[in-house]
């Protein structure tokens, strides 16, 4: 036998744990959708989880050894979603973030679930996936904390009577719950609710979906659509409707595309928020900065979480000694440290922090409360 051939056999058979040599990188999955209408808020998320990576890399990695990203494009498909997850598991990543939304959640979680990954999403907030003993953990709070908190908003203090509800059924695990929510405490206080389904795409009318919301004559107008579709429709409803007209957006579409896209649209939309931007945290300050030079944009929700949901996947990973599993220190390794504060999940995973309510003013998000 070659002498060199035996030390390769050697490597090979001690293959997956010690993976031939010391420097082997930790990868971590990442999965949003990157490509579409929707894109958005997994490019704000994809952007946050690399400069978690980047720092803790710049600081000597996790035990010596690199971190790795793996991105992977759901593109908002059931089937791209299943490609992406079962890519992942095939090269043995056992932990992902992500994914950004709740639809995708929905097709992605049982695999995850069967083959023992762990999933820290960002930015998924459907009620359905709140109290369930699942490999899902969660770092927004429910939509419900959102849509509840917004219906009461617009009835108690904009006096809004009767709210017409655009909702995206392209993201109906989201935005279902987010209606539903949203419903039953507008009504118990004596409001109307008129549901608007669509679903986005280029070649959806936002003129007609307008048009279709203020036929039912409401005095506010909520969407529970992504940042383009609600900045679209925004400008729709201005242009048909010039009289005073609240309008409200869910908490999805509150990455810095709506701004960029509605413009004056936008201006007095009242939304939610996962974090503030003007508070002046070290942790978020110096992520603003760094997310402000490296990708020429201001840091939003869907950045934040992602930075935080990563930080936690490192943390995780870097406390694991053996035996000991990542879900046992996921659920009771913490509070983590995030941009804003700690991170902390009960015993199903959930994360119970709970968002400002935020209005656009001069072109930024400003927190009302």
């Amino acid at each position: 036998m070659a002498a060199w051939v035996r030390p390769l056999l050697v490597c090979l058979l001690i293959g997956l744990v010690s993976a031939c040599g010391p420097h082997e990188p930790h990868r971590i999955g990442f999965v949003a959708t990157l490509t579409g209408r929707l894109s958005d808020l997994g490019e704000a998320g994809r952007n946050g989880a690399q400069i978690a990576v980047d720092e803790i890399n710049a600081a000597g990695g996790i035990h010596g050894r690199p971190v790795e990203l793996i991105v992977q494009d759901d593109a908002q498909s059931p089937e791209k979603a299943i490609e992406a997850i079962n890519h992942l598991r095939q090269i043995g990543v056992e932990l992902v973030v992500g994914p950004m939304t709740s639809s995708m959640a929905e097709v992605i979680l049982p695999i995850a679930q069967k083959s023992g990954m762990l999933l820290i999403s960002p930015t998924v907030t459907a009620h359905k996936f709140f109290g369930r003993d699942d490999n899902l953990f969660l770092i927004m709070p429910s939509a419900r904390e959102d849509a509840r908190s917004s219906a009461r908003h617009h009835f108690q203090e904009h006096g809004a009577r009767r709210v017409a509800i655009i909702y995206d059924t392209r993201n109906l695990a989201y935005s279902e719950s987010w209606l539903r929510e949203y419903l039953v405490p507008f009504q118990e206080l004596g409001g109307e609710v008129i549901p608007v389904p669509f679903e986005s795409g280029h070649d959806a009318d936002a003129e007609r979906i307008a048009q279709q919301a203020l036929n039912a004559k409401p005095d506010a107008v909520v969407m529970i659509t992504g940042a383009a579709d609600t900045a679209r429709l925004a400008q729709r409803i201005r242009e048909l409707n010039p009289q005073p007209l609240l309008l409200g957006a869910a908490q999805w579409a509150t990455t810095q595309r709506l701004i960029e896209l509605g413009g004056s649209a936008v201006e007095g939309l009242v939304v939610h928020n996962y974090f503030d931007n003007s508070a002046a945290t070290a942790n978020l300050v110096r992520l603003q900065q760094q997310y402000r030079e490296r990708f020429r944009r201001e840091l939003d929700f869907a950045g934040v979480s992602a930075y935080d949901a990563t930080r936690v996947a490192l943390a995780a990973l870097s406390a694991r000694t053996s035996g000991q599993s990542l879900r046992e220190i996921l659920l009771s390794g913490g509070p983590f440290t995030g941009a804003e504060g700690q991170i902390a999940f009960d015993a199903n995973g959930d994360n119970g922090r709970i968002p400002h309510i935020m209005v656009i003013r001069d072109g930024r998000f400003q927190v009302l409360r």
